[in-house]
């Protein structure tokens, strides 16, 4: 009868030690490695997928989030409602499932319409599109304010990609309340916007509790911050690059770049197509931007060729680390 005795509370003993061991291996716990990459499970989660890895056969790359994100998609700034509605219609129904819009463009409303109008035509279910905006909060109490409103403007339960556009007064209380949003379920990934040094990503690296997923910058041949991309890498953050062609005003020199119209004509691709490739080939995700359908189709054009390692080198040594823009 002692043995028998001691034998169950062995067992009682034992099974506490198992549950609260799951319990501080659960999501979101405070022991759990929200401070690093959590590319660990994030890679388990997609049967070995490595994050920050490129596939361009599904067309996606793996965030430390644990999301897969496209590599291509539709840029709006500068598109009013209606011009926003007509484009992301237009991306979906062309295949690009990752669209891109801020607080600040002012068109969340036609982002969702677009989006909307989609789904009910059957082209695309909400969960096989990415949605991307960005805010500016201020501080934190303002910031809880503001994903909610873009949430509402957008038609959506929930938003894949949050960022601060750009650094601000108070960018650890909205980083804290995107990080809050994440954990009630409002936002799936968090990240930052117009972030160009380490200096700048360590900041934020310093109060973070969950590691940025991606950095949207400024990038085009004549900026390649190459430098920020390798930094990052070790923490699973993905870069992401507004502007590719150099923005509005600026696309002509780009374009005509006699490297990359010879690459062009090489592949019998246009120049556009060709910086494109060069960027997804690189690491970068990319959101062109248009109101044209016959460019936004053009533009996800790229994945029936392929740059070699020498032209992908040759595009590499345009950059003069010239950006166009000061935010």
């Amino acid at each position: 009868m002692k043995r028998l005795l001691i034998f169950v509370t062995v067992l009682i003993f034992l099974s506490g030690m198992t549950a609260c061991s799951i319990q501080n291996r659960e999501p979101g716990s405070d022991s759990e490695a929200n401070t690093d990459t959590a590319a660990d499970s994030a890679s388990a989660a997609e049967g070995g997928s490595k994050v920050g890895q490129f596939d361009l056969k599904k067309k996606t790359v793996l965030l430390n989030s644990g999301y897969e994100m496209p590599i291509i998609g539709l840029g709006t700034w500068t598109l009013n409602d209606e011009e926003a509605e007509n484009s992301v219609y237009s991306a979906l129904k062309t295949g690009m499932r990752l669209i891109d819009t801020a607080r600040y463009y002012g068109n969340e409303k036609g982002v969702g319409r677009g989006l909307q109008r989609a789904v009910d035509d059957g082209i695309v279910t909400r969960e096989e599109v990415f949605i991307t905006t960005k805010i500016y909060g201020g501080d934190h109490e303002r910031a809880k304010g503001i994903i909610n409103d873009a949430l509402k403007d957008l038609n959506v339960d929930y938003i894949d990609l949050l960022l601060i556009h750009q650094p601000g007064a108070d960018d650890e209380g909205v980083y804290k309340a995107m990080e809050e949003a994440v954990h009630d379920g409002r936002l799936r990934s968090i990240g930052i916007s117009n972030y160009y040094t380490r200096a700048q990503v360590d900041e934020v690296l310093s109060f973070a509790s969950i590691t940025p997923a991606v950095i949207q910058n400024e990038n085009h041949i004549f900026y390649q911050n190459k430098e920020l991309q390798e930094y990052v890498k070790q923490y699973g953050i993905v870069i992401e690059s507004w502007y590719p062609f150099g923005g509005r005003g600026h696309t002509a020199e780009n374009f005509n770049h006699d490297t990359i119209t010879k690459t062009a004509r090489d592949h019998n691709v246009t120049s556009a197509q060709a910086i494109l490739r060069w960027q997804i080939q690189d690491g970068y995700i990319v959101i062109p931007g248009s109101s044209n359908a016959e460019h936004i189709a053009e533009n996800y054009d790229i994945f029936d060729f392929e740059l070699s390692e020498e032209e992908i080198q040759q595009i590499r040594e345009i950059d003069i680390q010239r950006r166009y823009e000061n935010w």
